[in-house]
């Protein structure tokens, strides 16, 4: 028998967002497979070839590897409905998954109740609405009494018959103690989404059909991934969401359904952890958040987060803050709300990929990232958006700023407390690095870019206590430099 193949995990450092679709798109090559351990549809990395862009939600970022098999893990959920589009949204652009890409017959579905509870509930700590707590609500409840509530993929393909009137069931079940479908209601009235669930039938319908259109991507094999490691090949498992957001370690409330740390993999990506391998960290040099909670580096804290959930976060879309501002302007502004809607704007799609919502942004914050990488046991840091670091330079700062240690109740502390009544009455310290004046995105070696640029790089390793192995300079594939 030949040598077993190894496990790398790649995980994002901050409040997701960090880029690590295009990371692990980076460091593909060599694996075999791509895995998924956690999360839904609420993950939004975008990859892309030449000049075409994929946002995915739902499939593995592999997906311009033809030779890379893409599994999605029994940590996960999916559902259906949204699965197909995405599939028929990525074949228009001629990337064929068929052979490829498999589901694990253990992930829960995503059911029309979920979406709509999830509208209802979800909103006031930051939800995308995509049913993705209510799915794991249901998987930890399991059933109650002879209700089954955790529906399972591979459940629901071995009988379909059985679970069709139980997903009609649900459905009817929310919008009866909601009233939902009373024309007088103003839930149902205001909230496009929940008009959409309320002709039961055809949901119901739809959501049939799309769940028998992905049976040729089930797994029925729980062995697969193992199995297949054995025999020699290596798997790149990506993580969705971020540390930040985990729901046990992270800003509970304000953090998603499903454990995003490293450990997570093994458990969610159906393989034993004795194949692992190494760690890889993805963070952004800017950093930004969707969601309510504390942020401790944020530009303009607390006002920042009253003006991102007006209009419970759609209110400042992307076109509408073009319109509003000029970011060439309020860069310039003595106060950091300003500078950090400007940074939003310059520092390029800083709006949710999945919602549209514009996201806050902050400083490095190297308390959170040193943190992060010694809970998880980082090997490897990638920094993205590092190229960006340079629209500091624009602003009346004195200097690149970073966050290099916390003040509570005026001590100085080095760690995140995990009280968030604590942690929403932290203060940053910060130092000011020289600034980085020439556009780096252009280069692609590392003795290239400037002594500023050089001395960053530095100053984060030896406040992190860990190496960056590459940094990312532009939005395109090709715009890496990667660190010997």
């Amino acid at each position: 028998m030949g040598e077993a193949g190894k496990s790398t995990v790649g995980i994002g450092l901050q409040y997701g967002d960090e880029g690590k679709g295009r990371v692990t798109d980076t460091l593909l090559p060599g694996y075999g497979a791509v895995g998924q351990f956690n999360g839904g549809p609420n993950r939004g990395h975008t990859v892309n070839e030449g000049n075409i862009e994929v946002k995915l939600h739902h499939l593995p970022s592999g997906i311009f590897h033809k030779n890379i098999l893409l599994y999605t893990g029994s940590g996960c959920v999916i559902n259906p409905v949204k699965l197909v589009a995405e599939v028929k949204e990525v074949e228009s652009k001629g990337v064929s998954i068929d052979g490829r890409f498999f589901i694990s017959g253990n992930v829960s579905l995503i059911r029309p109740d979920h979406l709509i509870f999830d509208e209802i509930y979800g909103r006031d700590i930051g939800s995308t609405s995509n049913g993705i707590g209510p799915a794991y609500v249901d998987r930890a409840m399991r059933a109650v009494g002879k209700e089954i509530k955790n529906i399972r993929l591979g459940d629901y393909l071995s009988n379909p018959d059985k679970f069709k009137p139980i997903i009609a069931m649900n459905l009817e079940k929310i919008i009866w103690e909601h009233d939902l479908d009373n024309p007088e209601s103003e839930l149902a009235k205001e909230r496009e989404l929940i008009r959409q669930l309320l002709d039961v039938e055809k949901v119901v319908n739809k959501f049939h059909e799309n769940t028998l259109a992905i049976e040729k991507y089930l797994c029925k094999d729980p062995m697969m991934i193992t199995n297949l490691v054995e025999g020699g090949m290596n798997i790149f498992f990506e993580g969705s969401q971020s540390i930040g957001l985990d729901c046990t370690t992270g800003m509970v409330p304000y953090v998603t359904s499903s454990n995003t740390l490293a450990g997570a993999a093994y458990s969610g990506g159906d393989l034993p952890p004795e194949y692992h391998h190494k760690i890889i960290g993805v963070a952004k040099a800017i950093m930004s958040r969707v969601g309510h909670g504390p942020f401790v580096s944020e530009f303009g804290v607390g006002k920042s987060e009253e003006y991102w959930a007006e209009g419970l976060g759609r209110a400042h879309t992307k076109e509408k803050e073009l319109a509003q501002w000029n970011p060439n302007e309020l860069i310039k502004s003595d106060d950091p709300f300003y500078i950090g809607i400007a940074l939003r704007m310059l520092q390029g799609d800083e709006y949710g990929a999945t919602t549209k919502k514009p996201r806050r942004m902050g400083m490095l914050d190297l308390v959170m990232l040193r943190q992060n990488c010694k809970l998880n046991g980082v090997d490897e840091l990638y920094i993205n958006k590092f190229d960006c670091l340079n629209l500091y330079s624009r602003t009346k700062l004195p200097g690149i700023p970073m966050v290099i240690a916390y003040e509570l109740d005026g001590k100085q502390i080095d760690y995140m407390p995990s009280s968030m009544e604590e942690l929403s009455r932290v203060k940053p310290v910060i130092e000011y690095l020289p600034f980085i004046k020439k556009d780096i995105s252009e280069i692609r070696k590392y003795e290239n870019i400037s002594s500023e640029a050089k001395n960053a790089i530095k100053f984060i390793e030896e406040h992190v206590g860990t190496r960056i192995y590459g940094i990312g300079v532009g939005p395109k594939r090709e715009q890496f430099i990667m660190i010997k």
